[in-house]
């Protein structure tokens, strides 16, 4: 059977898939109305185009991002939200209180529902400079409380047993299923070679709920252009 689709959306150059309009006037600083002077439309308009109420087509797109200093694409496709888990401070790991509701932020390239970040918000003076580092892991193993093997011998986030805190550390593993757990309590910036940490405590004998490898920290996430989601 020889079945032709009709899409009139792509052929009249509408857009009708999610935007990334909201956060890219955001990040060129402007307001809607500033946007909407320039378009030469209403700004009610520009509400309902970021929004994905009102349908916008390929040439105001481009239009749009002309005014915002930015892509078309940058519009078009919109940026997923990575939630954040928790802060860090030293080497312990802080979860959010859900009852505050979620913190989330747009990260500008491709992520899956699964990651989270943990920000640096050292209280000890001497490691204040690296508050605000991002770092990025999946909860995959936290949700089915498992250690992940490819977290051996990296930088990750890890539970240990009968302990409430959560922790960043590397993990070796033991005979018997043990572990030893290797943590630079300065902010992770210590290093003996390209990919290993020097080591300021080091614990042996653990068991472990679960752990689970940093994908990627972001020194300087705001240049970046990661952006907080707002609610």
């Amino acid at each position: 059977m020889n079945l032709k689709l009709s899409r009139p959306e792509f052929n009249s150059g509408q857009i009708k898939m999610p935007n990334n309009l909201e956060l890219m006037i955001r990040k060129s600083g402007m307001i809607k109305k500033e946007v909407a002077e320039r378009m030469g439309i209403r700004p009610e308009t520009v509400s309902r185009h970021a929004t994905g109420a009102l349908q916008f087509s390929v040439a105001q797109a481009t239009e749009y991002a002309m005014i915002l200093g930015c892509l078309a694409q940058d519009i078009l496709f919109a940026q997923n939200a990575v939630a954040m888990f928790g802060t860090l401070d030293d080497s312990y790991v802080t979860i959010c209180d859900p009852s505050e509701g979620e913190i989330s932020y747009y990260v500008p390239f491709p992520v899956t529902e699964n990651r989270r970040f943990i920000i640096s918000e050292h209280t000890d003076q001497a490691k204040k400079w690296a508050n605000g580092r991002m770092y990025m892991f999946e909860n995959n193993c936290i949700l089915s409380q498992k250690v992940d093997d490819t977290s051996f011998m990296r930088l990750c986030i890890l539970k240990i047993v009968n302990e409430k805190k959560i922790r960043l550390g590397v993990v070796y593993p033991e005979p018997g299923g043990t572990f030893s757990v290797g943590v630079n309590v300065d902010s992770h910036t210590s290093t003996t070679g390209a990919n290993s940490l020097l080591h300021t405590q080091v614990q042996n004998g653990l068991k472990l709920s679960w752990s689970t490898p940093i994908l990627s920290c972001m020194m300087q996430p705001e240049l970046l252009g990661v952006v907080r989601k707002s609610h």
